[in-house]
């Protein structure tokens, strides 16, 4: 094991003694705010996707086009809370809103998983890249899958009040 010298150890604490610093108060820059810190609704629009079957313990992925849409509805900010509205229905979902991106999370009433990130970079025009992926199971056969398309900040619908 290496010995660090005595004497670098207290050069060290001389600096930052003198920069009138601690280690502890030393943080890395602030990051970027999110572009998504305001919004409150987005619309989701998915044009291609990639499921995989299996084949004994060999996957068969298949890709195609398709057009999907659902919206996200931020809840509640502070408590992590969203809501995802799609054509047959709504469910409330897990918010995670970071640097790098939105990302919602929901456990269906059948226990499957489903994660939509919609990343901050990448985008124009207003729209944000997205993935939507489902981590299914139908009856002892995973079909898990992944769909391709954007995000874009709208108003909320008439009538709706999501919270910060």
């Amino acid at each position: 094991m290496a010995k660090i010298p005595a004497l670098a150890v207290a050069a060290l604490v001389a600096s930052l003694a003198a920069s009138g610093q601690t280690v502890a108060a030393q943080k890395a820059p602030a990051a970027p705010p999110s572009p998504f810190a305001s919004a409150q609704t987005l619309k989701c629009s998915f044009s291609s996707y990639a499921v995989n079957g299996w084949t004994g313990m060999k996957p068969t992925p298949v890709t195609a086009s398709e057009d999907f849409s659902f919206q996200i509805s931020v809840v509640n900010v502070k408590r992590g809370r969203a809501r995802l509205i799609g054509a047959t229905g709504a469910i409330d979902a897990s918010l995670v809103i970071s640097s790098t991106g939105l990302n919602v999370i929901e456990q269906t009433p059948a226990g499957n998983f489903t994660l939509t990130t919609v990343f901050a970079g990448g985008g124009q025009d207003g729209k944000f890249l997205a993935v939507h992926a489902r981590h299914v199971d139908l009856a002892n056969a995973p079909s898990p899958s992944q769909h391709y398309g954007f995000c874009e900040a709208v108003q909320p619908a008439a009538g709706s009040t999501p919270g910060r």
